[in-house]
Formats: structure tokens, C-alpha cells, sequence
């Protein structure tokens, strides 16, 4: 794949999420209006996000 600026756009928005920014903050961030356009285009679950999330579910009380 052939890497330019906005694949580093994409991973910066990412890591972000992946490290809990608010979406709001995200978007002010990277100039976004449409909170659409930072969530559907821009990021992308992680195979930290999936490991975190498959532990959280693991953990919930029966």
C-alpha cells in the first residue's frame, strides 16, 4: 500500500481514539466538522481496541 499524508492522518485520528480523546477534541484537532467524516473515514479499531474490549467483556460479573 502505498503510504502518503493522509495515511498518517488516518493513524494520528486513530491513535487518538485509542487513547480516549474525545471525539470533539479529535475533530477540533484535525478541522472537522462532520463527526461523520472523523468517524467513518478516519479511524480504525486497533488490535489494542480489540484486546481491550474482548478483556472488559471477560471481565463482566455473571
Amino acid at each position: 500500500k502505498k503510504v502518503t499524508t493522509h495515511t498518517f492522518r488516518h493513524t494520528h485520528i486513530t491513535l487518538l481514539v485509542e487513547m480516549n480523546v474525545s471525539l470533539k477534541a479529535i475533530m477540533k484537532r484535525v478541522g472537522h466538522v462532520d463527526e461523520k467524516t472523523t468517524i467513518r473515514i478516519y479511524t480504525h479499531v486497533t488490535e489494542k481496541m480489540d484486546r481491550e474490549l474482548t478483556q472488559k467483556l471477560e471481565n463482566i460479573p455473571s
